[in-house]
């Protein structure tokens, strides 16, 4: 373990610049000036009345009470428990509608699945941000990229923490989880939030994790540990070890040397990789994700970190790319290490985030696809592009960190708005199984569920946004064969806003 007066200083130096981290909290410190009425949220109206598909960006205002929903088709036997999914969904106050989708209050969803039924509930997050931004009928503070004229200070991350990202099973609690502060502990069958997570509470660490970064994208390794990061806008990163039901086991601090956006991580048995893009905060424009610029002649490095020391062993060099998500990583005998990613040629889809905000779905989008990288153990690599676009990747828990076969992702086939389809690659053979929605369809990201450690077992599930009813589905396959359609499908009546990330707790 680190030695924990060195860790504590280099702790220090992590809060002292953690204003300056993802939200451009320097610049949020500050009492913006004023600026001229932002006319994003009537563009958006506009848009969306010729824009069906916009439906999924529009603004919700209360929580879903428990609902029933329909079933077509048949539930399995073998399949109860809840599906958690999160996502933004308050994106106006007042006149003003955020700038970029990642700046919305985040709003839990759960479907429970129980005696061949399902219901489902949702409820806002309330963070301290959400209730005085309710209680005033207006946002009251700047975003990462949205300017409130008058906004108040923010002297810490959680202040502004919209908790709206990832959802995770952490003992018998829901942590919702943001990019740049504490998670957000959660109710899992009220989906009633509690409080801020300190996640060096009952350890050694005490106090000096209290409000630190945490990523949206833990790794739970087939033991239960959990691992992550947090990265700081001064190039440091704070790396996490903890039990599975959320006590610290361990917690450093490395120089990774890197100021741009990192949104996900990946782990083997015996390494944290830390995959930092060819992106920096360089670019034009006043907010945080405006300034994100993708850099041509950047090269895409991977830091190799011991788990149990926590301490940066060796690092690669990749070509420029850019990735928001990975799916798994594993490490041969001798130390080559195997990972993939689903890889962007630029920082385009971050940028239409902001454009879709405003109703405009026709800018070009790079796509991501699927790329297997190789790295050697005593240098150098090899990396293979695979066809098709591809995101959201997901492989069986057991296997995180482990050797998988068979990788699960959602792509673009039609729809240039969002996903339309989902896909199984086999990572050995090339063979792909594939499953088209048709272009009613909006696809969010499908997990994996089973209750055996064997890959392929089980079910693939996912919502999707169909368009000409405007009511949201959930999607059941069978994970060893998903071209022949969705085994069940059952229908909210009414729709609810496009999410991120979620999982499916069994009973």
């Amino acid at each position: 373990m680190m030695n924990r007066r060195h860790f504590i200083k280099n702790l220090s130096m992590v809060a002292g610049s953690s204003l300056a981290m993802a939200p451009n909290m320097q610049a949020l410190a500050k009492i913006v000036e004023p600026t001229p009425p932002l006319s994003s949220k009537a563009q958006f109206a506009r848009s969306l009345k010729k824009n069906p598909g916009l439906i999924g960006f529009a603004n919700i205002t209360e929580n879903f009470a428990l609902t029933g929903l329909t079933i077509e088709g048949r539930m399995p036997d073998d399949l109860s428990g809840t599906f958690y999914r999160i996502g933004p969904a308050g994106h106006e106050r007042g006149d003003l509608r955020y700038q970029h989708l990642f700046e919305g209050d985040g709003m839990l969803h759960s479907f429970h699945f129980s005696g061949g039924k399902i219901f489902h509930q949702g409820k806002f997050i309330n963070t301290p941000k959400f209730a005085k931004e309710k209680q005033a009928g207006k946002f009251i503070y700047s975003g990462p990229d949205t300017k409130i004229s008058g906004a108040r200070a923010v002297h810490h991350a959680d202040e502004i923490n919209s908790s709206n990202t990832n959802v995770i099973s952490v003992g018998d609690k829901l942590w919702t989880l943001w990019e740049a502060g504490s998670p957000m502990q959660v109710n899992p069958q009220t989906l009633d939030s509690s409080h801020w997570v300190n996640l060096g509470q009952n350890s050694p660490f005490e106090q000096s994790l209290k409000g630190m970064p945490f990523s949206a994208h833990p790794k739970v390794d087939p033991g239960g540990d959990i691992f992550n990061f947090g990265l700081n806008g001064n190039g440091q990163a704070v790396l996490y070890h903890l039990s599975a039901n959320g006590r610290m086991k361990n917690a450093a601090v490395v120089n990774a040397g890197y100021r741009g956006m990192l949104h996900d991580f990946l782990i083997t048995h015996k390494h944290i990789l830390l995959i930092l893009p060819s992106l920096s905060p360089n670019g034009a424009g006043k907010g945080f994700f405006q300034r994100t610029r993708f850099e041509k002649e950047q090269p895409m490095r991977v830091l190799v970190i011991d788990k149990a020391e926590l301490t940066i062993k060796k690092g690669y060099q990749l070509p420029p790319g850019f990735a928001f998500h990975f799916g798994n990583a594993w490490e041969e005998r001798d130390g080559t290490i195997h990972f993939d990613a689903s890889l962007y040629p630029d920082d385009s889809s971050l940028h239409n985030l902001s454009a879709v905000m405003k109703g405009q779905v026709n800018k070009h989008t790079s796509r991501s696809q699927t790329v297997l990288y190789t790295l050697k153990a005593k240098g150098g690599f090899t990396q293979q592009y695979i066809d098709g676009d591809s995101e959201f990747p997901k492989v069986y828990d057991h296997l995180v960190g482990h050797r998988n076969r068979l990788l699960y992702t959602t792509g673009h086939k039609h729809n240039p708005l969002w996903a339309d389809s989902i896909r199984k690659l086999n990572t050995d053979t090339g063979a792909v199984d594939e499953y088209y929605y048709g272009e009613d369809y909006l696809v969010e990201e499908h997990v994996i569920t089973t209750n055996k450690a064997d890959e392929g077992s089980g079910y693939l599930l996912g919502t999707a946004l169909h368009l000409p009813s405007k009511r949201t589905c959930i999607n059941l396959f069978q994970a060893d064969n998903l071209s022949q359609g969705p085994i069940m499908r059952a229908w909210l009546p009414y729709h609810i806003p496009l999410g991120f990330h979620g999982n499916f707790q069994r009973s």
